[in-house]
């Protein structure tokens, strides 16, 4: 049995290192994988531990990962990986660091301490060439067992919160791995679900190596465990031997969706590597993660219809935004009032006449009002049809009426009274950059681009933005996506993601950009 174990050992090893050093997918990491200027950036710690409980002898390196917006008086998320080593290369397919900096950064994810863990060697072997030629990996990580979940609550966890608040709450407790180290995280999870809710598998190694193959049926005739699993795998996995890979993996999917488990599957079409893993990892996080943060306004492109709500909800900065468009016919009128939010108006088309305080003013397309919070206001078409947005909006900072009041109040900016400055990209139009009652920085200009040139590289900053096309084509990068706009569309870049904007069509794009904290 010894004999035969070490074999297997060998045998999945050498098919696992062959296949992350030599195929060759398409799939490329994402701006969430890449560090910015100003993203807090974690710290990580590099630690060796001896067995004494479930794997005497062993003996393995593991690596602590603590966000620089750790704060010891209250309990952090935790997040387990195994081969720690893959996962904690800050040049390696996952980048695990860089994606903590930036989701948490983003409210995306908890403030999560990561701990990095490799598979453990015997004391009396010789030294192992790598991580991954250790002698202990398939018997921890392949077993359909519960000992690498003892080993990790009853040793290495305990010794973490030696120095660290960790939550003992499961749904804040998740665990990962690649290849064997993914049925790895699921059997701690599985047997351990009081400890672990969630399970993001990479490439998982369901088949029969030891015993992994039962675990679709032993879903199906098992009540459902209070675990949420993200399972991610490709077409070409591997075919052996053992099993294959693609299909066991969808066998796992056909069974968690049988037995009504929360689960998510992202097929592609890679090898056995962490290419794909780890061109998809932040979005995996974000999903797996997603019931303990609070649910913001997602970043992307709002496509403009008349009289309707754009987004609404919660964002980094504020406890409620809401972006509408509002249609006023002739002589038609809005009364603008609310001790509680701010509120802008941006007309998109036609004259309108706003009235606040003693102050009265026409003004048309493109021109910009703000509303105070206690101050009471009018808009009233001119027009045969007047056209606007409306932004209402919280903030979660405490509201400064003084601040408000101080930097001029309530204010209304027309466009026709702008002045434009020419630059090598094509030119901007500058309304203000102030506070107000409800933000401490608020900023807003409108950039006319030249064709096929990008704004800027993309890059990161505390405020959330959002760009309102007036004309032209564009499309933008917010996170790992790109979007598409026409006039009257809204982009919007939340905190701390990644964006840049690009000019497509044949003239200059003209769009509203403003800025908030």
């Amino acid at each position: 049995m010894i004999n035969r174990r070490l074999k297997v050992s060998l045998i999945m090893l050498l098919t696992l290192v062959f296949s992350i050093g030599n195929a060759q997918d398409n799939y490329e990491l994402g701006n969430s994988s890449k560090r910015y200027d100003g993203i807090p950036k974690g710290t990580i710690k590099k630690f060796s531990w001896e067995s004494t409980i479930v794997y005497p002898n062993t003996v393995r390196d593991y690596y602590v990962y603590v966000p620089e917006q750790y704060n010891d008086a209250t309990p952090a998320a935790l997040m387990v990986f195994q081969d720690g080593h893959a996962y904690v290369k800050e040049d390696g397919n996952y980048r695990v660091p860089i994606v903590f900096d930036n989701l948490i950064s983003q409210g995306k994810i908890p403030v999560t301490i990561g701990l990095f863990v490799n598979p453990g060697h015997d004391k009396d072997a010789d030294e192992p060439t790598s991580p991954f030629r250790v002698t202990n990996r398939s018997i921890e990580y392949d077993e359909v067992s519960g000992d690498y979940g003892k080993f990790l609550l009853e040793e290495l966890i305990p010794e973490l919160k030696k120095s660290y608040n960790i939550s003992d709450d499961p749904k804040m407790n998740a665990i990962c791995g690649l290849s064997s180290g993914g049925i790895c995280a699921f059997s701690a999870a599985w047997f351990y679900p009081d400890k672990f809710n969630k399970v993001l598998s990479h490439i998982g190694s369901f088949t029969d190596i030891r015993g992994g193959h039962n675990y679709p049926s032993m879903i199906r005739k098992n009540d459902p465990k209070n675990i949420k699993v993200f399972l991610q795998d490709g077409s070409n996995d591997l075919n052996n031997d053992y099993g294959d890979w693609w299909l066991s993996n969808l066998q796992m999917k056909s069974a968690l969706e049988y037995k009504g488990y929360n689960y998510k599957f992202v097929g592609g079409t890679g090898e056995h590597n962490g290419a794909h893993g780890g061109s998809i990892l932040p979005e995996s996080l974000t999903w797996l993660w997603e019931d303990v943060v609070a649910k913001q306004v997602a970043g992307g492109v709002y496509k403009f219809s008349e009289n309707t709500t754009l987004a609404s909800g919660e964002s980094y900065h504020y406890s409620h935004m809401n972006l509408e468009t509002k249609t006023l016919t002739s002589s038609g009128s809005l009364e603008l009032t609310s001790s509680k939010d701010e509120q802008m108006i941006i007309i998109k088309e036609g004259e309108v006449k706003v009235s606040f305080g003693k102050k009265q003013k026409t003004i048309g397309a493109n021109s910009v009002f703000v509303l105070l919070p206690g101050d009471k206001g009018t808009i009233q078409s001119i027009s045969p049809e007047a056209v606007f947005y409306r932004v209402n909006y919280i903030s979660k900072k405490p509201q400064d009426n003084k601040r408000g009041k101080k930097n001029g109040g309530s204010f209304v900016i027309d466009f026709d009274e702008l002045e434009y400055k020419e630059h090598d990209r094509g030119g901007v139009r500058k309304y203000f950059r102030k506070a107000t009652t409800m933000c401490p920085y608020y900023e807003m200009h409108v950039t006319n681009l030249n064709p096929g040139i990008q704004s800027h590289a993309p890059h990161t900053h505390n405020a959330s933005e959002f760009l309102i096309m007036i004309d032209g084509e564009t499309e933008m990068e917010i996170g790992n996506a790109v979007f598409n706009a026409k006039p009257g569309d809204v982009y919007f870049a939340p905190a701390n993601v990644s964006h840049a904007i690009k000019s497509t069509g044949s003239k200059q794009a003209i769009y509203f950009a403003y800025q908030w904290e």
